[in-house]
């Protein structure tokens, strides 16, 4: 996720924009990335444990071991969609969603989202 997001990303704050097409990354950046992603991600896991997400029309709500925090859909700056996830970009920082998470109702979500952010 980090790899695939962090281009992206990097070239919005440079120009203002996402980028048309998909973005590549030098080895030795991609190595670093994957690197420094799992290790953040396992101490993440350590610390929050697994996240279970509940959607509706009005916003999502996340439950994890350090509680539930429901945010509402006009918290959500954009969805990032990516090859195995989900990243909602909110005002102060990101919330990934993987599609292992969805079970059998992505296709809910995806229309759910698809009124609000398409």
């Amino acid at each position: 996720m980090i790899t695939e997001f962090a281009p992206i990303n990097l070239y919005k704050e440079k120009h203002g924009k996402f980028p048309s097409s998909k973005i590549k990354i030098s080895l030795w950046d991609n190595i670093v990335a994957h690197l420094f992603g799992s290790l953040i991600f396992a101490i993440k896991v350590r610390k929050v444990g697994l996240c279970t997400f509940k959607f509706c029309a009005n916003g999502f709500e996340r439950k994890s071991n350090l509680g539930n925090k429901f945010i509402p859909w006009d918290k959500v700056l954009h969805i990032h969609q990516l090859t195995d996830a989900y990243l909602m970009e909110l005002e102060q920082g990101f919330i990934p969603l993987p599609y292992r998470c969805f079970e059998n109702h992505h296709t809910e979500f995806k229309n759910l989202i698809s009124n609000k952010f398409v």
